[in-house]
């Protein structure tokens, strides 16, 4: 089959979640199909890098919005408007990193993207168009009508927009409106297209309830390496919680704050010996920002996790999030037990106290810590169930024949 994939992340390197299942889905697929990769533009050596890996991939890329005409980005913003003024507050920084503020999927143009589709269309035939990602989502509308579209939805936008709204713990009903307003473009969006892929079997019932066409609607997850290795088997707990997400992703920088505003100093004063890594590229802001906290080394791009996963717990304290957390699927992969809270583990087969600690209120959130911390046998059990989990259903052979299966019957 011949197929033009069109996606806002360049897949390599291979140094975060999102990346991750996209790399290793295509590189599943390219085994079976002819694949032209649009993307964003990246360092030569990545382009080559990856061209290298990926001979039989044709890889375009096109330019990323520098200015408002090409898509709105209140961060930088505000960064120009307060030169020469007084120092941001926390909240503004964190307001300015939400896409409740960010987005704006009418303004989000990307200035040589359409041509380069069309002219690659012009030159070659394709069975089938996949287009991932919602910032890509209206390029529909100049794509052939005779060619299958496929959207790939790796995260409901205006679902995130809500839950970034109800952390900001007030009312304000020009937020509302810009949500309100979101959902109607991307459900509309998402009934252009002749499929719809969701990450999971929740986004998929979201979209459903919200309507889009349900014969449209399909569920196919971002797979997980699950070669064997002896780490972590048995469990033993060596004092340290780990975070795995770079700062990037607001969801992570929220979920730290939260976590580290209202849990850790808790926790410290049960067990000041406990140690807090925090994996994934953070900036000097950041960090200076969490300076106040004692024991929390952030570790930036660890190449080797086994280095910080031996002993460790996992914690995910998130409160924003729409499709898959790979952080999860990571997790069980390197046999480590885990405390997250429901949105964390959104849409993943984890269950409370079956094979993680799902909490939701930052006591239950200690508490859930510190019982799991005490309790070798727990910690075994849950590192075996969820491992589990990943064997049935996540592995890069699966998911790929899932994405396979929905192609063939889409195209037959």
């Amino acid at each position: 089959m011949d197929i033009l994939l069109v996606t806002v992340v360049f897949p390599y390197p291979v140094n975060d979640g999102g990346r991750s299942g996209t790399f290793k889905l295509i590189e599943y697929l390219r085994k079976e199909h002819n694949i032209t990769l649009i993307c964003p533009s990246c360092t030569a050596a990545n382009h080559q890098k990856l061209q290298e890996l990926w001979p039989n991939v044709k890889i375009q890329t096109f330019n990323s919005p520098k200015s408002i005409t090409e898509g709105f980005n209140l961060k930088g913003f505000i960064k120009k408007t307060i030169v020469g003024q007084k120092k941001p507050s926390k909240s503004e920084i964190f307001k300015s990193n939400m896409v409740l503020n960010t987005t704006d999927l009418v303004k989000y143009y990307f200035s040589n993207l359409i041509q380069l589709v069309q002219n690659e269309l012009n030159k070659n035939s394709y069975d089938l168009i996949q287009v991932d990602f919602i910032e890509l989502a209206p390029l529909v509308h100049f794509l052939p009508k005779n060619i299958k579209k496929v959207f790939v939805h790796h995260e409901l936008r205006y679902k995130r927009m809500a839950l970034e709204y109800a952390t900001l713990g007030y009312k304000d009903v020009g937020e509302e409106w810009k949500i309100a307003n979101t959902k109607l473009l991307e459900v509309g969006l998402m009934d252009a297209y002749d499929k719809v892929i969701c990450l999971t079997e929740i986004d998929k019932k979201t979209l459903e309830l919200d309507g889009v066409t349900p014969e449209k609607l399909e569920v196919s997850p971002l797979p997980v390496d699950v070669a064997e290795h002896p780490i972590n088997q048995p469990f033993e707990f060596n004092k340290r919680l780990v975070f795995l997400g770079p700062e990037v992703h607001f969801p992570n920088l929220d979920g730290v704050d939260w976590f580290l505003a209202n849990c850790w100093e808790k926790l410290l004063s049960n067990d000041p010996q406990l140690k807090l890594s925090i994996l994934g590229k953070w900036s000097e802001e950041a960090k200076k920002m969490f300076a106040y906290s004692r024991n929390v080394t952030f570790e930036g791009f660890v190449e080797d996790l086994s280095t910080v996963m031996k002993g460790s717990i996992m914690i995910v304290p998130l409160r924003i999030g729409s499709g898959m957390r790979m952080k999860i699927l990571e997790g069980a992969a390197w046999h480590v037990p885990m405390v997250s809270t429901s949105i964390g583990a959104e849409g993943l087969p984890m269950n409370h106290m079956e094979n993680c600690i799902l909490a939701d209120t930052a006591q239950d959130f200690v508490d859930g810590i510190l019982a799991l911390s005490a309790d070798a046998s727990l910690q075994n059990k849950f590192v075996k169930n969820a491992k589990i989990i990943i064997k049935l259903g996540y592995s890069v052979e699966e998911c790929g024949q899932v994405r396979n299966e929905i192609y063939k019957r889409l195209i037959s």
